[in-house]
């Protein structure tokens, strides 16, 4: 049997899968790291904690699977989008990694937006790496290249720095009409065209696994490593996504909404919602690339004293639709939705002394919908298929909260069959890499259908509404 190991490098952990020649999972682990938030509006991560996690990871899975590292015939990996890490000649980081959710570079995006979304088809925004990379070099690192956390650990496992086109389109650096870096970009962000990555397939082989990398891997040095992806992608893709069907909702940490399209569609509105990337099968990713969701839910539970999102769900499901009044705003790591300003900050609104736990729970749960629907609305009017969801991640192993997307959306939800599958969608990778399938649209086809669909019951149209008259009303705070 010839096995191929998928790892997914998220915000919170390091998750690896072992699949057969058929894509199913034999085995998983993960190994949870933390992000360090130095001073507001910054989150930073250690990438030799990332490292250090990926042995661990990959050998605990091997053993659940039941399997030999010398069965592994090939490695790919996915991971957190928009990250920053400056390397040196050596490969070796020169500051913390700044993670996704790290906003300190607002004063660094020397450029017009609408010329940047004209060429790149992203919203200029201190999430994406140029910013983060100007910041660094202003902040006196000089980088021999400048890596999103994949391709970093990529280098590290091959000597090679490589990232793939849909990597490449979330940095603003990206030409999307002619696949290959903008010089003018480039330019007006101060950077050297030769401290960036190639650009390949995510499937390609990166290189073969080097002897520090099988050190670091418990791999045999030599098997082939691809390329890889970004999470957004590897996503959906696990998911058995490979053109344009269902709308897609992505619950982990973040929350990512899109739909895929044949070709480039950009959002055509003043102030655009949705970015455009490249997708791993060919095709264009239309999304918002994602709001504080999972993480807002851990947030929730500390607030209010619950021990799990189990009994978060208990105390939502036991209030109101409409959660009584009380509104949540999900702008905890800034706003997403309806527009995208950094400087937002999370409300609930609507509070009077009647109000209890449960109308929080439930406020924050539909809040976070609501979002979604922000997102969906738009696509919808952009001609893109969304007369059903698919959900995908963590956050859709809750069925209140999947059935209150079903009402805040008025569309029918079905859940991935695996709530995880941003390692599988990489696991894919490797298997087209190495041969033991021909391309992705056969391993997409492998994947089992939805386990659950929920269909909408009660209309939440007029919380919604309420939602949006407060983000109207204290849009101009932000």
């Amino acid at each position: 049997m010839r096995l191929v190991v998928g790892v997914d490098l998220g915000t919170q952990s390091c998750k690896a899968v072992v699949c057969d020649d058929q894509l199913r999972v034999l085995g998983d682990h993960q190994v949870a790291h933390a992000t360090s938030h130095p001073q507001p509006g910054w989150a930073e991560q250690d990438p030799r904690v990332w490292e250090a996690a990926l042995a661990p990871a990959i050998g605990q899975a091997l053993a659940r699977a039941g399997a030999q590292p010398s069965e592994v015939v090939a490695l790919a990996l996915a991971g957190q989008l928009d990250g920053c890490v400056a390397v040196d000649a050596t490969g070796a980081p020169l500051h913390p990694a700044l993670i996704w959710q790290d906003k300190r570079a607002t004063d660094h995006l020397p450029v017009d937006p609408a010329r940047l979304f004209a060429i790149t088809g992203q919203v200029a925004d201190a999430s994406h790496l140029a910013a983060k990379a100007r910041w660094l070099r202003a902040a006196g690192i000089a980088a021999a290249c400048w890596h999103q956390p994949t391709s970093y650990l990529v280098e590290q496992l091959t000597g090679v720095r490589v990232l793939d086109r849909a990597h490449a389109s979330t940095t603003m650096l990206y030409d999307l009409a002619a696949g290959a870096w903008s010089p003018e970009l480039v330019a007006a962000f101060d950077l050297d065209p030769a401290t960036l990555p190639t650009i390949a397939d995510a499937f390609a082989i990166a290189g073969p696994l080097h002897a520090r990398g099988a050190a670091l891997t418990g791999l045999p040095a030599g098997i082939p490593v691809a390329v890889g992806t970004g999470d957004d992608f590897a996503t959906p893709l696990g998911a058995g996504v490979a053109g344009p069907g269902f709308a897609i909702c992505a619950i982990g940490t973040a929350e990512v909404v899109g739909a895929l399209a044949a070709r480039p569609t950009f959002d055509p509105a003043p102030e655009p919602m949705v970015e455009t990337h490249a997708y791993p099968t060919g095709a264009f990713f239309v999304e918002n690339p994602g709001w504080l969701s999972g993480g807002a839910v851990r947030w929730a539970t500390r607030l209010l004293g619950v021990p799990s999102d189990k009994e978060l769900d208990q105390l939502a499901a036991s209030a109101p639709p409409g959660a009584g009044g009380v509104t949540f705003i999900p702008a905890l790591a800034g706003a997403m939705t309806p527009v995208w300003r950094a400087t937002a900050r999370g409300t609930l609104h609507g509070l009077v002394a009647a109000h209890d736990r449960a109308h929080v729970a439930r406020a924050v749960l539909e809040g976070l919908a609501f979002a979604a629907r922000d997102v969906v609305d738009r696509l919808t009017s952009m001609g893109l298929p969304t007369h059903e969801i698919l959900l995908l991640g963590g956050g859709s192993a809750s069925a209140v909260w999947d059935q209150i997307r079903a009402d805040a959306l008025q569309r029918p939800h079905h859940v991935a069959a695996r709530t995880d599958t941003c390692a599988v969608g990489a696991a894919m990778l490797a298997a087209v890499a190495a041969g033991v399938v021909p391309d992705l649209e056969t391993a997409c086809a492998a994947s089992p259908p939805p386990r659950a669909t929920f269909e909408p019951r009660a209309s939440l149209d007029e919380a919604y509404e309420r939602y949006r008259r407060v983000i109207n009303q204290i849009a101009p705070l932000w």
